[in-house]
């Protein structure tokens, strides 16, 4: 039987996406018993993580992730999408 690695995922920063990313990857590399490595496992971790609102922006990905390294490509759309745009936002007002 394979090894379930144990991880607290912190909770979603919506007005730094960024950041939230750079919490999560250091939390897959602390996790118990072994760091989680695999993009497959690093893409259902923050799938599952994410609020409503932020899943509903990147709704395209989830439902069709890319095949090679689906968490990159949802790292890199939360980031542009939600991040920029937030941003954006609160400089035009």
């Amino acid at each position: 039987m394979e090894e379930v690695s144990e991880v607290k995922i912190p909770a979603f920063t919506p007005s730094d996406p960024s950041m939230w990313f750079t919490m999560l990857e250091s939390t897959f590399e602390i996790a118990v018993p072994k760091p989680i490595t695999t993009f497959r496992t690093k893409y259902n971790h923050c799938f599952v993580s994410l609020p409503s609102e932020t899943a509903m922006s990147v709704r395209d990905i989830i439902i069709s992730p890319e095949k090679t390294d689906p968490y990159a490509q949802l790292k890199s759309e939360i980031i542009s999408r939600c991040g920029e745009n937030k941003t954006q936002e609160l400089l035009v007002g």
